[in-house]
C-alpha cells in the first residue's frame, strides 16, 4: 500500500509505526494550507494527517482533499477529538480517527488495506488526472529530454494514460526524442479543432508513442504558432484531462502568453537548472516570479541536470535559494541521449539500466506509486 504521512515541519516521527512489509512510506513535512497541493501530487492510496491541532484549519483542508482525492482513504491522528469535528468527518467521508500513539496504528491501516484490496464489484480504479509542467532554467539545461523520459516512465504502468504536450514555444522538439515517424498533427491543428473536440477526434489526432502514451507536438512554422492563443490551448487543456492519467506539458523557457497561462492550470511544476551559477540565478528568478504570481510554493519542485559526482558549490547555492525543497539530481548521460535523438526513442526505454533512467524512473515511481520494472532478458532478446 503506498502511504504518504503529512506532518508540521519538526514533527518527530512517533515510535510504534510499523508499517506491513508491503507497504511504501512516505513522511513529508510541510504547512497545512500546502496540504492538498502537495498530496495531490503524490496520489497515494492513504493519506495519514498527523501532527495539527487546530481543529478548525484542518478540518477545511481535510475536506479539500475530499473533495479532490475520493479515491485516497484519509486518516487524521488527533488527540481527543471532539463530536461535531468526528460529525463533519463522517460527513465528508472519513471513516476514522488516529490517536497519536502510533502503535495503535496496526488496525486501522489494515482496515484500509482490505478495501484497498477487495473493492466493490464493477468499482474501478479511479485516478485523477494530474497536470505537470517543465519549466527550463536556460536553454540547453535538458527540460525536454527530462519530460519526455518521465513521461515514458509513467507509461510503464500499463494502468496509466499519459499525455505529453509539447509547449515549448517556438519550436519545440519533443518529437525527437520520441519517434523517427513524422508527426501529422501539431499543437495548432488541435486548437483549430477545439471547439468540435470529441474523443474521437482526439484519438485520430494525437501521435501514439504506446497504447497508453500520446502525444501533441509543438507546430513546425511560425505563422502556425502566432495563430495560437492561450484560451484554446486551456480549452483544449480542459477538455483532456478527464481523459488521462498523467499530463506532462514541456514549457521549456516559454515565458510568453501561453506558457504564463498555463502555470495556473498545472497542479506541480518541474523546474530543472543544470550545473552552472547562471542556470541556478534563473531558477530563482523563475521561483520568484511564480510567488510573485501568487501560485502555491508546494508545486514547485526542482531538477539539477547533467550532475557528474558532487556539485558542491551549486548544491550550497541550490539550498541557499530554497532551503525547504528537495533537490533531484540527474546524471549526465551525453551518449545516451545522442543515441536517443538518433534512434528516436527515449532513453529510459532504450537503455534501461543507465543511471539516468534509474534517476528518473525512482522519480516517477514517486508519482504514480508504481516502480519502474526493468524488463526480463527473454523481452530484450526478443526486442533485438
Amino acid at each position: 500500500m503506498n502511504i504518504f504521512l503529512y506532518a508540521p515541519p519538526n514533527w518527530p516521527m512517533p515510535t510504534g509505526f510499523v508499517p506491513h512489509k508491503n507497504d511504501r512510506v512516505t513522511v513529508v513535512h510541510g504547512h497545512l494550507a500546502d496540504l492538498l497541493d502537495t498530496v495531490l501530487f503524490r496520489q497515494p492510496e492513504l493519506l495519514l494527517v498527523a501532527g495539527f491541532d487546530d481543529a478548525p484549519a484542518l478540518l477545511l483542508q481535510l475536506e479539500r482533499v475530499a473533495q479532490q482525492m475520493g479515491h485516497t482513504a484519509v486518516l487524521p491522528v488527533f488527540a481527543k477529538p471532539e463530536p461535531a469535528f468526528l460529525l463533519r468527518l463522517m460527513q465528508m467521508g472519513v471513516r476514522e480517527v488516529l490517536p497519536p500513539d502510533a502503535a495503535l496504528w496496526h488496525e486501522a491501516l489494515a482496515r484500509v488495506r482490505d478495501r484497498l484490496h477487495s473493492p466493490s464489484p464493477g468499482t474501478p480504479v479511479q485516478r485523477a488526472s494530474l497536470k505537470v509542467g517543465f519549466l527550463s532554467a536556460k536553454g540547453g539545461d535538458g527540460c525536454t529530454s527530462l519530460a519526455v523520459n518521465m513521461a515514458a516512465a509513467l507509461a510503464k504502468d500499463t494502468a496509466a494514460k499519459v499525455l505529453l504536450l509539447d509547449l515549448s514555444l517556438p519550436f519545440g522538439d519533443a518529437d525527437v526524442y520520441l519517434t523517427r515517424k513524422p508527426v501529422e498533427h501539431d499543437l495548432a491543428d488541435f486548437c483549430n479543432e477545439v471547439n468540435r473536440l470529441d474523443e474521437a477526434l482526439l484519438a485520430s489526432m494525437v501521435t501514439p508513442i504506446a497504447d497508453n502514451f500520446h502525444f501533441i507536438a509543438s507546430p513546425a512554422s511560425f505563422e502556425k504558432i502566432m495563430g495560437i492563443e492561450p484560451a484554446q490551448v486551456e480549452q483544449l487543456l480542459a477538455f483532456v484531462s478527464p481523459l488521462y492519467s498523467f499530463i506532462l506539458i514541456d514549457l521549456g523557457s516559454n515565458m510568453g502568453p501561453v506558457g504564463l497561462r498555463m502555470w495556473e492550470q498545472l497542479d506541480q511544476a518541474v523546474v530543472l537548472s543544470s550545473v552552472s551559477m547562471p542556470s541556478l540565478r534563473r531558477l530563482n528568478q523563475i521561483k520568484q516570479l511564480w510567488e510573485s504570481l501568487g501560485l502555491s510554493a508546494a508545486k514547485l519542485n526542482f531538477a539539477m541536470n547533467r550532475v557528474v559526482g558532487k556539485s558542491d558549490l551549486e548544491l550550497t547555492e541550490f539550498q541557499r535559494i530554497y532551503p525547504q525543497k528537495p533537490l533531484h539530481l540527474l546524471p549526465a548521460d551525453v551518449p545516451g541521449m545522442k543515441a536517443s535523438v538518433v534512434q528516436g526513442t527515449p532513453l529510459v526505454s532504450l537503455q534501461p539500466r543507465s543511471e539516468y533512467t534509474r534517476a528518473v524512473a525512482a522519480w516517477a515511481a514517486d508519482w504514480s506509486g508504481q516502480p519502474m520494472k526493468d524488463k526480463s532478458i527473454w523481452q530484450r532478446l526478443r526486442k533485438k
